[in-house]
């Protein structure tokens, strides 16, 4: 894939693809909404209860091609990644409750190309937020230890806040039993810039990787499996496994260059991400706040009216 051979056809199919890839966004945020009002719809606005704490883990991602002929043309390999997250859960009615997330994740893909002679590797970074609608059932861990397993579902939605990645070019050999083998070459690093590639850069731009249709927006769906245990009278800490089915491209087909390399990312994919991760969290009532400052405030009430009733007393 070189320069000469992309630029015409980004410029004649640029803008077809991101009418399409629009299209798809509007759709899936619609979906988002009326998924958030059904979920807040059914939380009701008295809640005194809640659960605080945060998340972390690692995960696996990797490229979903969805055209024929891309799929035939790349390899798509996992890229190992971190992340980390604060939640809040709230809880529902017949052991349903709603987790909101929103944190911080590293992952990225890696796909094998030119007859997986070369290789590219991205390291993308991220804001994360997710909304799941939990179901619990009683897990007994120990006599007297009541804990939980739950499966759980929900949108993700993901924002794209820049990344770094490493090309290797490569090509092929005959051993000396005929065999044709790969041989990696050398090996380029590059930013990504969220920008057009100017036609006449300002200065070297040969670690720039300019991605111009692309959506820093991307939307997906979190199905989750998980346990957890108490580990004090409010304290619990949970074990999940997680998956992440990507609906959103990153962006088009040729949506991504390197004037330097000549070489064009495609895009035109979305991500599927493995996670296993642990979370601790800190049950919270607010009712029961209330009752301690109302017994704060009944006992200082009571102690001030002691000096005012010497005084009364004097006073007769």
């Amino acid at each position: 894939m070189h320069v000469s051979k992309t630029v015409n056809h980004i410029k004649s199919n640029g803008n077809q693809e991101l009418k399409s890839l629009h299209t798809v966004s509007v759709q899936i945020s619609l979906f988002l909404f009326l998924f958030s009002i059904l979920i807040l719809s059914a939380f009701p606005s008295s809640a005194q209860k809640f659960a605080i704490g945060a998340r972390a883990g690692v995960s696996a991602s990797m490229s979903a091609f969805g055209d024929p002929d891309d799929k035939a043309a790349y390899t798509n390999l996992w890229k190992p990644g971190f992340f980390i997250s604060g939640l809040v859960n709230f809880p529902l009615k017949n052991n349903f409750s709603m987790q909101t997330e929103f944190g911080y994740a590293q992952r990225g893909r890696k796909i094998e190309f030119n007859e997986d002679s070369w290789v590219n590797e991205a390291t993308y970074r991220y804001l994360d937020g997710s909304m799941l609608l939990r179901k619990s059932y009683a897990l007994n861990w120990a006599e007297n230890v009541r804990g939980s397993w739950y499966f759980q579902i929900g949108p993700r939605i993901s924002y794209w806040l820049g990344g770094k990645g490493e090309v290797t070019s490569g090509g092929f050999y005959f051993d000396e039993d005929g065999n044709r083998q790969i041989s990696r070459g050398g090996s380029y690093t590059y930013k990504v810039k969220f920008e057009e590639a100017p036609t006449e850069p300002s200065s070297p731009d040969f670690d720039i990787m300019y991605m111009s249709d692309v959506n820093r927006w991307l939307f997906g769906l979190d199905f989750g499996i998980g346990v957890d245990a108490p580990t004090a009278a409010l304290q619990r800490f949970g074990f999940e496994v997680r998956f992440t089915s990507g609906h959103t491209f990153y962006g088009s087909r040729n949506g991504a260059l390197n004037r330097t390399l000549g070489f064009t990312d495609n895009l035109r994919a979305n991500e599927k991400i493995l996670s296993v991760s642990l979370d601790y969290t800190l049950n919270k009532d607010v009712r029961d706040s209330k009752k301690g400052q109302s017994v704060k405030s009944k006992k200082l009430m009571k102690s001030n009216s002691k000096p005012r009733k010497k005084i009364d007393s004097m006073i007769k």
